[in-house]
C-alpha cells in the first residue's frame, strides 16, 4: 500500500484537517518546522503534498527554498500555502506554476479536505497506471489508455480544484455581503434606538406637561375655594351691618317727646330711690 505524505511544514501550527481512512492509500501528517526543510525526504514511491502555513514574511524567507527543492521535484504532487496576511502578494510570486495552490483566508477546511483527497485519488491512478505500463510493457495500447484515463483524472482534479477556487471565491463575496447587511442592519438599529430614546424623551416632556397642568389645576381650584370664603364672609358681614342698621332705625322710630318723657321718668325713678 502506497503512503500518502502532508508535510506540515510552519512554526508550530498545527495541522488543520483531521486524518482520514484511504481505501487504497494510507494518510500520513509529518509537522516540520520551517527551517527544518531540509529534512525532507521525497521518494518516487509515495505520493508527496507540501501544506505551508506561513505569514508573507517567512515566505520570502523560504521562497528560494522551496522553488529549488521541491517545485521541479517530479514525485511533489501539489504545493498548498496557506497564509493569513500575503494571500494575493504570494499569489502573484506563484503565478503561472501549477503545482502551486493559494489558499483563501480564512482557511476553509471542508475545502482543503477535498483538494488533499482529489490530490491523493488522482496520484494513485497515476501510480497504477505507472505500475500496471511496468509490468505490461508489450501491452502498449493497454498501457496508453490507462495512462490516459490516469491523465484524464488528473486533468478532471485541476478542473476541480479550480472549481473549488472558485467556490472559495465565491464564499468570500458571500461574506462580503452578509459583512455589508450587518453593518447596514446595525445602523438601522442605532436609528431605532435613537427613535426610542426621542420617543422616551417625548414621553417624558409630556408627563412633565400634565403635571404642571394639574399643578395649575389645583393652584386654580385653591383659589376658588379662597374665594367663596371671602365671599361668604362678606355676605355674613352684610347680614350683620343690616341688622344693626334695622336696630338703628328702629330707635329712630321713637319721637323726641317719647325720649323726653323716658328721660322725666327715669329722673323720677331716681328721686324715689333717693339716687340723685
Amino acid at each position: 500500500m502506497k503512503t500518502s505524505y502532508i508535510w506540515n511544514i510552519s512554526k508550530g501550527r498545527p495541522f488543520p484537517v483531521e486524518l482520514w481512512k484511504h481505501s487504497k492509500i494510507k494518510v500520513q501528517v509529518n509537522q516540520m518546522q520551517l527551517d527544518e526543510m531540509d529534512r525532507i525526504t521525497i521518494g518516487p514511491n509515495d505520493i508527496h503534498i507540501l501544506f505551508l502555513q506561513v505569514t508573507l514574511a517567512e515566505w520570502k524567507q523560504i521562497q528560494t527554498t522551496v522553488a529549488s527543492s521541491f517545485e521541479a521535484n517530479p514525485f511533489v504532487s501539489l504545493i498548498l500555502i496557506s497564509s493569513e496576511d500575503g494571500v494575493n502578494q504570494i499569489q502573484e510570486m506563484v503565478e503561472g506554476h501549477s503545482k502551486y495552490l493559494v489558499l483563501e483566508n480564512p482557511l476553509h477546511v471542508r475545502e482543503l479536505r477535498m483538494i488533499l483527497d482529489r490530490t491523493i485519488q488522482s496520484e494513485s491512478y497515476k501510480a497504477a497506471a505507472l505500475d500496471i505500463g511496468n509490468s505490461c510493457l508489450e501491452n502498449v495500447g493497454f498501457f496508453e489508455g490507462v495512462f490516459s484515463l490516469a491523465h484524464q483524472e488528473y486533468e478532471e482534479s485541476k478542473k476541480e480544484n479550480e472549481a473549488l477556487r472558485s467556490i472559495l471565491k465565491y464564499e468570500e463575496l458571500v461574506k462580503r455581503s452578509q459583512a455589508g447587511i450587518n453593518t447596514a442592519l446595525d445602523k438601522v438599529n442605532d436609528m431605532k434606538n435613537q427613535e426610542l430614546i426621542e420617543l422616551h424623551a417625548r414621553v417624558k416632556a409630556s408627563q412633565q406637561l400634565d403635571e404642571l397642568r394639574e399643578k395649575e389645576l389645583k393652584q386654580a381650584l385653591e383659589l376658588q375655594r379662597a374665594t367663596e370664603q371671602v365671599l361668604n364672609y362678606s355676605r355674613i358681614e352684610e347680614m350683620n351691618l343690616d341688622k344693626i342698621l334695622r336696630a338703628q332705625d328702629r330707635l329712630f322710630e321713637y319721637t323726641e317727646q317719647e325720649i323726653k318723657e323716658l328721660v322725666e321718668e327715669n329722673r323720677a325713678l331716681k328721686k324715689k330711690l333717693g339716687i340723685t
